[in-house]
């Protein structure tokens, strides 16, 4: 069940859980620019990093899974998950959201003491993401002159393992790899045509 829309709120993230999980390896990018030694590996790495984090922004949302809560200082009924948390691996697509992503969600009550419930849901098809609470959802009483009292947490991405990002993402990323270690100057375009082309069909707007 959905609430009503025009209560729908953005609160403040905090990153739990950074990956250490790389979308592409340093090998991966060995392979594509047909190097042998070992001698710029970690130079590579930099550039893996910053070519990742250019793709995630053009796309708006996360490669590899990071777990974040979304604050706020009053209950709210429905948020909208932004970037960059447009994709929630919480979600099989292919299944009801409302079953299938079923979240916690904490907030301290007038007591002062620490609550939680079940009854919050994600809803992925939305574009962006939302996440709502339930109509059951019991009511609440937050602590007064408190920050950060109501939370949500989610997870972002496509899963946890390079294997589970699209083989166009992984290659787009490779490309703008390329570009750096070949062009090492400034330049007006962002990065490679062919890459925005791979990555087109991941950007979520919002």
């Amino acid at each position: 069940m959905y609430l009503d829309p025009n209560d729908n709120k953005q609160g403040d993230l905090v990153l739990v859980e950074n990956p250490a999980t790389k979308v592409v390896s340093v090998d991966d990018i060995k392979a594509q620019l047909r190097i042998d030694s070992n001698d710029e590996n970690d130079l590579l790495g930099y550039y893996i990093d910053a070519a990742t984090d250019m793709a995630e922004n053009y796309c708006n949302r996360h490669f590899i899974t990071h777990q974040y809560k979304l604050y706020f200082n009053e209950q709210v009924n429905k948020a909208s998950l932004i970037f960059p948390n447009c994709t929630l691996v919480d979600v099989d697509a292919t299944t009801d959201p409302v079953v299938a992503a079923k979240r916690p969600v904490n907030w301290t009550d007038a007591n002062g003491a620490a609550q939680e419930s079940d009854k919050a849901y994600i809803d992925a098809f939305s574009n962006p993401s939302l996440v709502y609470l339930s109509s059951d959802f019991p009511g609440t009483t937050l602590k007064d002159n408190a920050a950060n009292t109501f939370y949500f947490w989610f997870n972002t991405g496509y899963g946890s393992a390079s294997a589970d990002v699209p083989e166009a993402i992984k290659q787009a990323i490779k490309l703008i790899v390329a570009d750096m270690y070949y062009f090492r100057e400034d330049r007006k375009r962002q990065f490679p045509m062919a890459s925005q082309i791979l990555l087109q069909p991941y950007k979520c707007y919002h």
